[in-house]
């Protein structure tokens, strides 16, 4: 006899857990992985750290007392996959963490989840940029074994994240600690449409700052599926400090992720990541922003460029 009753079934709900923020659905999942001073984590050689916050990747990863290694990227943050596979050889690592920078993918994920199974790692997926973004109509998040979101940098609430665990099959016991006013804001949200809107600001920016002396875009096109984070930009022969404040005096507020990299990387080891972290400047791209907004600050920012 079939029952009109409904039960609910583990089987069909995503194993998603509620945090204040990323970092801390982060340090959850290398808890769940048992990490000790003799378990160590690869992650990539691109890291910030500012005073106000410390460090969202790093942080965790000390807090667990886990181990760390970092393996190379290229100038456009793709992993250097020779210098990638060479240290996730090494015995004591257990996981590697892939981060999506500004919401896009820069890696081929495909491969590396083959290469994390070829050596069997975890793979974590830094999803704090990308937190609607696809990959070949893929969801940005869905290939690793955990990955991790921030809901705060995507919509306009002071906090919020989660950790989405894909394949982990040991017992969780894990409790959400989230207001209830973030996941409120978070269900009635029309995400797809702020993902739209993103996508067509970025496009936008994407246009007119070619016509701008002293900056270029890092990213050259917008792959279909990608939600950007915000428009980031190389400022070529200024100090990207002093465009960030005379930027701020017009009350234009941009930020420069990873302007300061986290002491345990040096300059000599790692010389791209720090030129790039002296360089770059992302540009806002949220949904409030009109076309009168995105026009002040591309114009604003070729005066300042130009000296004016």
């Amino acid at each position: 006899m079939i029952s009109k009753k409904q039960t609910l079934s583990e089987r069909n709900l995503e194993r998603k857990y509620f945090f204040p923020n990323g970092r801390t659905a982060f340090f959850h999942a290398m808890q769940l992985l048992g990490f000790n001073k003799n378990k160590s984590i690869l992650l990539p050689n691109y890291i910030g750290i500012n005073k106000k916050e410390g460090s969202g990747v790093l942080d965790p990863v000390k807090k667990c007392k886990a181990g760390f290694e970092f393996y190379k990227l290229n100038k456009d943050l793709s992993i250097n996959y020779e210098d990638f596979e060479r240290r996730l050889q090494h015995k004591n690592i257990v996981a590697v963490l892939i981060i999506h920078y500004f919401g896009f993918c820069n890696n081929d994920m495909e491969r590396i989840v083959r290469i994390c199974k070829k050596y069997n790692k975890y793979l974590i997926e830094d999803c704090a940029h990308a937190f609607n973004s696809y990959n070949d109509n893929k969801k940005l998040g869905s290939y690793g074994d955990f990955s991790f979101f921030s809901i705060h940098k995507f919509l306009a609430v002071n906090n919020g994240g989660f950790l989405l665990v894909n394949n982990y099959h040991q017992v969780i016991n894990l409790k959400d600690e989230i207001e209830p006013e973030t996941l409120l804001i978070l269900n009635k949200s029309r995400i797809n449409e702020i993902s739209e809107k993103r996508r067509n600001n970025f496009l936008y920016l994407l246009k007119v700052i070619n016509n701008i002396q002293g900056a270029y875009p890092f990213y050259k096109k917008l792959p279909s599926g990608v939600v950007p984070l915000n428009f980031p930009i190389i400022i070529e022969n200024k100090d990207r400090n002093d465009v960030y404040f005379k930027l701020l005096d017009k009350s234009i507020e941009t930020v420069s992720l990873y302007h300061t990299l986290i002491p345990e990387l040096s300059e000599l080891d790692n010389p791209i990541s720090f030129e790039l972290s002296r360089k770059i400047l992302n540009l806002p791209i949220h949904e409030d922003l009109s076309e009168k907004d995105l026009k002040l600050i591309i114009f604003s920012l070729s005066e300042i460029l130009r000296g004016d």
